[in-house]
């Protein structure tokens, strides 16, 4: 069993994943393509496990019984990049895993998500309040090559891209954004930067990290 310091933290860092959401019965979620191509050959649609790169803007849906209707809360055309995601395994929210599956690589759909497929009943911060249908606009881009397998049980390195055993607040923030959350959660300053010099170390990371300090100084 892992010990509470470690479900606290895997809670806070895998909010976004559907196996944190309470299970509930499936409602209805809406695929409406609006542009380009509904019908092509099997290596031009995603499939379980693809990695592909899309490009999104997430908002509260005018249907929502929470949350402000036409709000958008994160979006990656602000950024002016497409974010790459593994789809239909799992490593998202269900209403992606769901719904960009059988999609095309140039078609940009409408995805209605109800929040059992979404969020569910915790939210994510104060811009996706718990029980909100969200409004997905998303663009497939391409189908690209597997990543890199994560290694497992080593979170921070994960976070750490630059491998100095500290996790600093772009590193975090990146983190947090690759998973559609757009901040980084208070709770992970209030329980993690021990110190509160906003910085993570190794040593004060209480989630899975591995057995040895990248910078050399073994448990």
């Amino acid at each position: 069993m892992l010990p509470p310091s470690t479900l606290r933290i895997c809670s806070l860092l895998l909010l976004t994943s559907p196996g944190s959401a309470a299970a509930e019965a499936a409602a209805a979620l809406t695929v409406d393509v609006y542009s380009g191509p509904t019908d092509c050959p099997d290596d031009s649609k995603v499939q379980p496990g693809n990695h592909i790169s899309l490009h999104y803007v997430g908002s509260i849906d005018k249907s929502s019984a929470t949350g402000k209707p036409g709000k958008t809360f994160d979006s990656s055309r602000v950024r002016s990049e497409p974010v790459d995601v593994t789809i239909g395994i799992g490593k998202v929210i269900k209403g992606w895993d769901e719904g960009i599956v059988g999609l095309c690589v140039g078609s940009k759909a409408n995805l209605i998500i109800p929040p059992e497929l979404g969020y569910g009943h915790d939210g994510v911060d104060k811009d996706v309040p718990g029980g909100a249908t969200l409004h997905f606009d998303i663009e497939v881009v391409s189908i690209n090559a597997a990543p890199p397998e994560r290694v497992e049980g080593n979170l921070f390195a994960e976070i750490d891209t630059d491998g100095n055993g500290e996790l600093n607040e772009s590193e975090l923030e990146a983190y947090f954004k690759s998973i559609h959350v757009e901040e980084v959660p208070d709770e992970m300053w209030e329980h993690e930067d021990k110190n509160g010099d906003r910085i993570i170390t190794w040593e004060e990371f209480s989630g899975p990290k591995g057995s040895r300090n990248p910078m050399g100084d073994e448990l």
